[in-house]
């Protein structure tokens, strides 16, 4: 095989159409991280990989690999299509907003192979759950910080040490976890995020996601939430991280 010639598990991320018969596709592999690569001919219905390539499938891919142009797609097949994901909007939303995140993101080299393996677990648990997915996401997102290397700590306030859980008042994006009342009104309120009891105990409920099907989750705790993670994500990251996926929720 050509040293251009590579071949590697990914997940399409985007699909996007391309002239008459072609695609542009966005992968995340477990080798390379991001590739965009030019599939010619695969929106011709004589090509045999019609119909195949299909936003958040899972691929074994064989490209001529080019740095700083697009891939050229050699051989494609299927891994796992995951169609489960589409047959609730729910889970479909969710899915798309991981594939969302991910674009938008920068990894090291050494870390591809996790962030794939965390993608890859994040569609395959998805399914399983029944009801309120959206707490699985959350989870997904609080492990996305943490192997970037900021990671949400939800033990006790992140200033002083007190473990009361009750008087958690807010989530600081500067002290990366929750931050109590007391200390928290010795700070500029553009240091935190203040939230109120049933935000405290749906995050509280992340660290190991038990009975996860039990929580009456409200819609405005889903705004709350979704804002606290994409604000907490770009202040770590210095820019403006966006789910536009999510606001179908």
């Amino acid at each position: 095989m050509s040293q251009r010639i590579k071949k590697c598990d990914a997940f399409a991320l985007k699909v996007t159409e391309y002239s008459n018969t072609s695609q542009i596709i966005q992968f995340f592999s477990k080798e390379f991280g991001h590739i965009g690569v030019i599939a010619k001919g695969t929106r011709n219905p004589k090509n045999k990989y019609y119909g195949l390539i299909q936003q958040l499938g899972n691929y074994e891919i064989v490209i001529y690999k080019k740095d700083t142009t697009l891939s050229l797609l050699k051989e494609i097949s299927l891994i796992n299509d995951h169609n489960r994901l589409t047959s609730d909007l729910n889970m479909t939303t969710l899915a798309h907003a991981a594939a969302e995140l991910y674009l938008q993101l920068m990894f090291e080299k050494d870390d591809h192979e996790k962030f794939y393996i965390l993608l890859n677990q994040f569609y395959e648990y998805l399914p399983k759950v029944r009801k309120n997915h959206i707490l699985v996401f959350w989870r997904f997102l609080l492990r996305v910080a943490g192997f970037l290397g900021f990671s949400l700590q939800f033990s006790k306030c992140q200033v002083c040490g007190i473990q009361n859980s009750e008087l958690f008042h807010g989530i600081s994006f500067v002290h990366n976890g929750f931050i109590c009342s007391n200390c928290a009104g010795k700070r500029a309120a553009t240091e935190h995020f203040q939230i109120n009891e049933s935000t405290r105990k749906l995050l509280l409920t992340l660290k190991s996601l038990h009975n996860l099907e039990s929580f009456e989750i409200t819609e405005q705790d889903i705004k709350t939430i979704n804002t606290i993670f994409r604000t907490y994500l770009s202040h770590h990251l210095h820019k403006k991280i966006h789910f536009r996926s999510l606001e179908v929720l």
